[in-house]
């Protein structure tokens, strides 16, 4: 009775989410393009422009999707914030290193020795600017992921029923803010392979690469604890209502196809990279152009 009436509430509200998420998508493209016509030169930017709004529009989107999955958590646990704030933070800071120490990781494209954040040209306003319209974009989903962890960290209320949908539903909302999350990696790459002739300096062909590592590992940053966190938990809800300690043999094969199919759904055969590597579509390349640039710098 209160998940059918939770359920009629959201239907009778949801007239409001995709109002609100439209709205934040297209403050998102004005913003992304705002940022890219700030450029002095007009010649060869259409491309940047259009990447640009495109990145603001999913970094619009994710943000909307983000606070409607955190209203949907609230509604399930009750979540100590402060917690939330500390994994929001830890993000924020994790970020914001990765992006000022450019020019110290990708020093060959600076004037010369020592002069690393003088003349250096692979960390730009415009970049910074962009960065940071991906980084508030994607920052309700990191409070959201928190919240999730606190939710799986916690014992599961209810009946075996209610706790395997409750599972099944954080699981689904996980893989898709990784989703939403993986396509903001993607347009940070484009709008930095787009950038790269724009204006009167040409960037490092490394900046593209770089851009993909740091926001992949942001991402990472957010999702792998909480992750192994709801992994573990479907484990634990697996070995107590689905043990084949005391199943008859005959029906041993039957059982084990269950359990299997259900540590599937859940999941459970998983790795977090493995799951990383799904959602966020430029891993492999990224980590391939990664090790390639390394050892080329090496030589």
């Amino acid at each position: 009775m209160a998940a059918a009436a939770a359920a009629e509430a959201r239907e009778e509200s949801n007239w409001s989410i995709g109002d609100f998420r439209l709205a934040t998508m297209l403050v998102g493209t004005v913003v992304g393009g705002g940022i890219a016509l700030t450029n002095g030169s007009r010649d060869d930017r259409l491309v940047f422009v259009i990447v640009a709004a495109l990145l603001g529009a999913a970094s619009g989107e994710a943000f909307g999707f983000g606070l409607s999955r955190w209203v949907e958590v609230r509604r399930m646990h009750r979540i100590v914030k402060r917690r939330v704030w500390f994994s929001v933070l830890t993000v924020i800071a994790v970020a914001a290193a990765l992006v000022a120490a450019t020019p110290v990781l990708l020093p060959e494209v600076a004037g010369g020795v020592g002069q690393g954040f003088i003349d250096a040209k692979n960390l730009t306003e415009r970049g910074i600017a962009l960065s940071a319209l991906a980084i508030i974009g994607g920052l309700p989903s990191a409070a959201t992921l928190a919240a999730v962890k606190q939710v799986a960290a916690d014992p599961l209320s209810g009946t075996p029923g209610q706790q395997l949908d409750a599972l099944l539903r954080l699981r689904r909302m996980c893989a898709r803010m990784l989703s939403q999350l993986g396509i903001l990696v993607l347009l940070v790459m484009g709008v930095n392979a787009a950038a790269r002739t724009v204006g009167t300096v040409e960037l490092d062909p490394g900046v593209v690469i770089f851009s993909g590592v740091v926001a992949s590992f942001v991402v990472g940053t957010m999702y792998a604890p909480t992750a192994a966190t709801l992994r573990r938990r479907g484990q634990i809800f697996v070995e107590r209502h689905f043990a084949l300690d005391h199943v008859p043999v005959a029906e041993l094969v039957d059982a084990a196809e269950n359990k299997g199919k259900l540590e599937k759904l859940l999941s459970l055969d998983q790795t977090t990279f493995g799951e990383l590597k799904a959602g966020l579509v430029v891993l492999s390349p990224v980590v391939a152009g990664a090790v390639a640039l390394m050892i080329q710098n090496l030589k």
